[in-house]
């Protein structure tokens, strides 16, 4: 696996870089469970494992898709995790059923649909886990490949994913002309109604 450039986070987080020999490099101790949890369900998704999918997120877990093109650069990714930069909802997909089905529609949508470059960067407290990645899969309908570049933040609670805000440039994703499924359809109907909503930001990924 590439090695990529340290991502430079606040201090007091702490990053993990893969190297070729799989090796972990760790610069803080934190909650060795928030980070595993995040880490089995990116594995899940790559082995296109449902079970094993479901079997990291809570009942009432949610998914959102954030709008940002900040994510191909580490001052930009270093913003986001610091929060000094928000992105844009353009999809709420709301609890573990939803996110299983709109799960299936990667694994139909995407072959291989996997990450190179995996870098992992956790939170002081243990709380959040960022996964920093570049997308290498094929469109399964034309052959085509597409390559978007992912943050994605992990909110775990006693093992249990609870929240997921994946940041990345979804204009690439909309060329693609893949059609929505019925979880997605819905997903983005409640992002439209984050932007009217008195209680539920747009904004922020939460």
């Amino acid at each position: 696996m590439t090695r990529t450039a340290p991502i430079s986070p606040d201090a007091g987080a702490r990053t993990e870089e893969a190297r070729p020999e799989g090796a972990v490099v760790s610069t803080r101790r934190t909650n060795g469970s928030t980070l595993e949890t995040a880490k089995e369900f990116i594995r899940a998704v790559e082995a296109k494992d449902i079970d094993a999918v479901a079997q990291t997120l809570r009942d009432d877990a949610e998914q959102l898709f954030m709008h940002s093109n900040a994510v191909t650069n580490t001052d930009g990714v270093a913003d986001i995790i610091a929060r000094r930069r928000q992105g844009f909802c353009v999809a709420d997909v709301s609890g573990r059923e939803e996110i299983l089905g709109y799960t299936r529609a990667l694994f139909d949508k995407f072959d291989p649909l996997v990450w190179r470059d995996h870098q992992w960067t956790v939170t002081p407290d243990g709380g959040e886990v960022f996964f920093h990645a570049n997308g290498d899969m094929i469109v399964a309908r034309t052959g085509k490949p597409y390559r978007n570049t992912y943050l994605t933040r992990f909110d775990v609670i006693d093992g249990k994913i609870v929240r997921m805000a994946e940041y990345g440039n979804v204009m690439m994703y909309a060329k693609l002309g893949v059609r929505p499924n019925r979880a997605e359809f819905r997903a983005l109907l409640r992002a439209i109604g984050r932007i009217f909503s008195p209680t539920r930001s747009s904004r922020t990924g939460r």
